[in-house]
């Protein structure tokens, strides 16, 4: 009997810049014993989850594996050669007020040792700033002179060797830092004027290859089967048969929190000018003809007339979720900062107090990672009904270690249960400032990613795939013999999953234990969170109680979010149910001997 084994899946995609060059193999692999139902992801994760949308589209619509097949090959494609670098060093183009500055970065990449990346940055650092190396050098000169000639009272130098080695070093240190200063100013300008970020993601002339936006935009439509005026939207996903649900993090900076996208709200605003610098024109344009199709209040007319100021119309509500393009959704969880520009929209509000009407404010929209880098908690239920696999990427991977050794999933409960550990200590056992800097960052960023890793219910279902520090991350000129160990490192990560997952044996079997772990631990949580509601409810000390504070009508019922009738009577029946639980509530404590670590279920804002 095999009729416990799942025939369909979730996936949850952690962020990583181009560590995410393991996804396409591991979607593809896994997408030949299961269908995707619900996919989601955070910065890399997020373009990895459209490609895999849009897969999982096409097979749907035409009964046809060529999506899939198509992002098997994506990580042959980011090897190829583009003007003597890789594809994937060709998407990251830098906007032309920070070329200089983003060559002295990739000055740095693919260095055989720390001290050639050094010198390789000095010299092209020298070489993009010469105006602040020259200013530089005369400071130095000026000074060293000037100083010479009033404590010798003369300018002449006896020549050796430590004088020599003094003058050329603190040259040097001089020139260096003439430029450093120069690079400094002008990056600060460049990134004012380019919405915090090198790259835009769309190419920088007419001669230039597809920039990162573009490409994407591209593959996916290819991927998905359809024109490139037509761009695949979060509706024809949930039109699709059976329905696919796609969920992406974003960073929403300037409200101070995480976004889920698609977004839920109708009072969000689009410049078209300015999402034409970071969208290709047939995404634009098809935003705005669906804008032009909602309703729009007057009150907002006017808002976005007084904004255009009598110019060619640039003001728009961005549509609604089911007509937003998922590349849209994939940009703005893939902002990340610094090297990708932030993706800005605005977001009509109240006027501030002592003003009147409304007015629009600019919300800027960063990288997902930043406030949930795997977001494991998508698609989550008490109960599933099939599994959701996470896939977390860490780059601490020996390289002298076995091919095997990169993709760890646990096989035993008891596995995944330690926490996460940094080491914060030098080799002398003293604490490094600047590992203890990481450790607060990290903390900050992921605390809560970590926290669920290892979650019982969760940790069982999450396949780590390991990597050298020389490889993914923020190494965008990867040499294609990494890029070909990360992808075969994530089509191994698939057949882990379906080695574990769909064993007949069901002793063995994922699934089963991870469906028996959760409905465990789920007996507690419930127990224990309802005790609190069942003795509230029963409680003889309130006036008035629960019961009569939602059944109460008319004046004696709050004026805040009224009840009608049905909803009235519904939830009558539902608090009934729950006084009538008592008895269940006590006796034999439920997590006592449940899974640990202990989960917890507390209400939370919902993420839109």
């Amino acid at each position: 009997m095999s009729d416990f084994l799942p025939t369909e899946c979730d996936i949850v995609m952690e962020g990583g810049v181009t560590s995410g060059v393991v996804y396409p193999t591991f979607v593809a692999g896994l997408s030949r014993r299961f269908r995707l139902r619900s996919i989601g992801g955070t910065s890399v994760g997020a373009v990895a989850a459209i490609a895999a949308a849009a897969a999982q589209f096409r097979r749907n619509k035409a009964a046809s594996t060529d999506g899939f097949d198509k992002m098997a090959r994506i990580p042959e494609q980011l090897q190829e050669a583009v003007a003597g670098k890789s594809r994937l060093f060709s998407l990251f183009q830098a906007c032309p007020d920070l070329d200089r500055h983003f060559s002295v970065i990739a000055a740095s990449l693919n260095r055989a040792n720390k001290f050639k990346a050094f010198v390789c940055v000095v010299m092209t650092l020298i070489t993009r700033f010469p105006l602040g190396a020259l200013l530089g050098a005369l400071a130095w000169g000026a000074c060293f002179y000037t100083s010479h000639a009033l404590i010798n009272g003369s300018t002449a130098m006896s020549p050796s060797l430590m004088a020599l080695l003094w003058f050329g070093l603190s040259a040097l240190g001089c020139i260096v830092g003439g430029a450093l200063v120069q690079m400094v100013m002008t990056a600060w300008t460049g990134l004012r004027k380019n919405r915090c970020g090198i790259c835009s993601g769309m190419r920088q002339t007419s001669a230039s290859p597809p920039g990162l936006t573009e490409w994407l935009h591209e593959l996916v439509q290819n991927i998905a089967g359809l024109p490139l005026d037509t761009p695949l939207t979060f509706g024809l996903l949930n039109t699709s048969e059976p329905p696919i649900e796609l969920a992406l993090m974003t960073t929403g900076l300037s409200e101070l929190r995480a976004h889920r996208l698609p977004h839920t709200s109708r009072d969000l605003v689009f410049r078209a000018s300015e999402l034409r610098q970071l969208f290709p024109a047939e995404v634009v344009e098809s935003m705005i003809r669906c804008s032009d199709a909602l309703p729009c209040s007057e009150r907002t007319r006017k808002l976005f007339q007084a904004a255009d100021a009598g110019r060619e119309r640039d003001h728009y509500l961005l549509p609604l979720a089911q007509d937003l393009p998922v590349l849209v959704a994939a940009r703005m969880s893939l902002s990340f900062p610094v090297l990708l520009q932030a993706v800005p929209l605005l977001r009509i509000r109240e006027a501030g107090v002592g003003a009147n009407g409304s007015a629009m404010r600019r919300i800027w929209f960063a990288d997902g990672g930043l406030t949930s880098n795997f977001p494991i908690h998508f698609f989550d239920t008490l109960l599933p009904t099939r599994p959701t696999f996470g896939v977390t990427l860490s780059d601490d991977f020996d390289p002298a270690g076995k091919m095997e050794e990169r993709v760890v999933l646990p096989v035993t409960n008891n596995q995944g249960v330690a926490p996460a550990y940094l080491e914060v200590e030098d080799p002398h056992g003293l604490p490094s400032p600047l590992r203890l800097a990481q450790a607060i960052f990290l903390t900050i960023r992921t605390w809560r990613d970590q926290a669920l890793k290892r979650t019982p219910g969760y940790r069982d279902r999450v396949v780590q795939i390991h990597h050298t520090k020389k490889e993914g991350g923020l190494n965008l000129d990867m040499p294609s013999e990494s890029i070909a160990l990360m992808s075969e490192s994530g089509a191994m990560a698939a057949e882990r999953i379906i080695e574990r997952f769909l064993c007949v044996d069901s002793q063995k079997n994922g699934w089963l234990n991870h469906r028996w772990v959760r409905m465990r631990s789920a007996a507690g949580v419930l127990q224990q969170a309802f005790k609190p509601v069942h003795g509230a409810m029963t409680q003889p000390a309130l006036s008035p109680s629960y019961q009569d504070l939602w059944l109460a009508e008319g004046k004696a019922a709050q004026a805040a979010y009224m009840l009608d009738k049905s909803e009235r009577e519904q939830g009558r029946l539902l608090w009934e149910q729950i006084s009538a639980m008592g008895p269940h509530l006590h006796g034999v404590n439920l997590s006592a001997s449940a899974p640990r670590p202990e989960p917890s279920l507390v209400i939370s804002p919902k993420q839109s």
